[in-house]
């Protein structure tokens, strides 16, 4: 039974680091091709944490986020709620 438990925290632990990494992926990705920016400038941008800028990319409400200076248009699902 112990064993079961620390596999699945394993599991658990490696599926949320990867679901992290594909967001800055997204990110790094959108800025590349949206903004012009080069990839260290991109990658400059991905801040992490709560409010950083992945998590305002990946979460925003609107059609377009400002990260910085530059205006990312939104494409999940989120930033069509309502309208």
């Amino acid at each position: 039974m112990r064993r079961l438990s620390v596999c699945a925290i394993f599991a658990l632990a490696l599926v949320s680091t990867g679901v992290q990494a594909g967001a800055k992926d997204d990110f790094i990705k959108a800025v590349k091709t949206q903004c012009k920016k080069s990839d260290a400038d991109a990658k400059a941008l991905a801040t992490p944490g709560r409010s950083g800028n992945v998590i305002k990319f990946k979460t925003c409400s609107g059609a377009t986020v400002q990260v910085g200076d530059c205006t990312l248009q939104c494409k999940d699902a989120s930033s069509s709620i309502g309208g």
